[in-house]
């Protein structure tokens, strides 16, 4: 490990007095301090030490995974807890026994999200399937494949989705109506369960943030200004909309299912969904012993994922990849070497939101 991460480890370990790692663009940290430095600034910002902690994983499962869904939510503010979040508590509304329709009090997203999968895991296994709604939150749920892996681990299908405000234009329009409406879809396997993750936008709103707050250009074709001019200024597009992540009808249509089973369906905002602090989403468990062993179920997804990586490949190609395969490879490279390279000015900005010291 470099000495700059082992100098960071010494710090956090004794003189609790922190420092920036480079004068460089680019600063190493100890992946156990990183996100203990996350759960310092969650806290001081108002959440419960339980939230932090969860909220601080989360983050970190995008960290490590090189998904632009973690450290930029807790910099860029949107993960400050709703005022009203203080004299309220999660609780479940209405439940059967393979259902439940979760309040989520205005706690932050992440929480939320937890106890539901929580819940979802719990039922299907006594159920075989379960489905669970969450509203009345209006903070990041993080990156959902989180939650449809969670599910997973416990040899269920998980899927999530989840509906937000109004950040991408349908196709034929540049006016904002759908969220970036994420969904996850996880399968368990013999190893490790194989989990699409996807925005059903161009680009991951906070992919779009991140571009603006370090300065980049973003692609010129995902994006509209406020004028429904295609943009590469990431200022301009946040102003404007983004386009569906295929810029058709189809990626329309999938959006707006989400956006329909997720909000309309849970009771979330249908407009001025930011302003009404009402956002929903949607969780499915299923237990694969309903349609037979489960040894069968495994066998069938190892068959059609060994067919998929032995595919003909065309030129230039050199592995087909599963979804999730890159970012499993990426986080086990990152634990492998136990430290994570970030932005020197956005490790600037977490020291100081977690209250620490800066040496200069």
């Amino acid at each position: 490990m470099p000495s700059s991460c082992d100098t960071t480890k010494n710090i956090f370990q004794s003189q609790r007095t922190y420092t920036r790692l480079s004068n460089s663009g680019q600063s190493e940290i100890n992946i156990a301090d990183f996100e203990a430095l996350m759960s310092e600034a969650l806290t001081r910002s108002g959440l419960t030490e339980n939230e932090a902690k969860i909220t601080s994983a989360t983050l970190m499962y995008a960290e490590l995974r090189g998904n632009n869904q973690g450290l930029v939510k807790l910099l860029s503010g949107a993960l400050i807890p709703n005022t009203k979040a203080a004299q309220s508590k999660i609780h479940v509304l209405h439940q059967t026994p393979s259902s439940a329709v979760i309040d989520g009090g205005q706690k932050i997203g992440m929480a939320i999200m937890h106890e539901a999968s929580s819940i979802a895991i719990k039922k299907a296994k006594v159920t075989g399937i379960a489905v669970v709604s969450a509203t009345n939150y209006s903070s990041a749920t993080g990156a959902i494949g989180c939650w449809a892996r969670k599910i997973s681990d416990e040899g269920l299908v998980g899927i999530v989705m989840s509906q937000c405000p109004e950040m991408v234009a349908p196709y034929g329009s540049y006016e904002p109506v759908f969220g970036t409406n994420p969904i996850s879809i996880a399968v368990p396997t013999k190893s490790k369960p194989i989990v699409l993750d996807m925005a059903t936008s161009a680009a991951a709103w906070f992919g779009v943030v991140a571009a603006d707050r370090e300065g980049s250009l973003i692609p010129g074709d995902i994006a509209y200004d406020e004028h429904g001019k295609q943009t590469c200024d990431p200022s301009a597009a946040l102003k404007g909309a983004l386009r569906v992540f295929d810029r058709g009808h189809k990626g329309s249509g999938l959006a707006l299912m989400i956006e329909l089973l997720a909000g309309a369906m849970t009771g979330a905002a249908m407009s001025n969904k930011k302003e009404a602090e009402n956002w929903g989403s949607l969780l499915i468990a299923i237990d694969p012993v309903l349609f037979g062993p489960p040894e069968m179920f495994l066998a069938k997804v190892e068959e059609m994922c060994a067919r998929v990586k032995a595919a003909q490949k065309l030129p230039g190609v050199t592995e087909i990849m599963l979804p999730g395969e890159q970012g499993n490879k990426i986080e086990a490279a990152n634990l492998k070497k136990g430290y994570l390279s970030i932005n020197t000015d956005q490790l600037h900005q977490l020291l100081i939101m977690a209250g620490k010291e800066i040496e200069n």
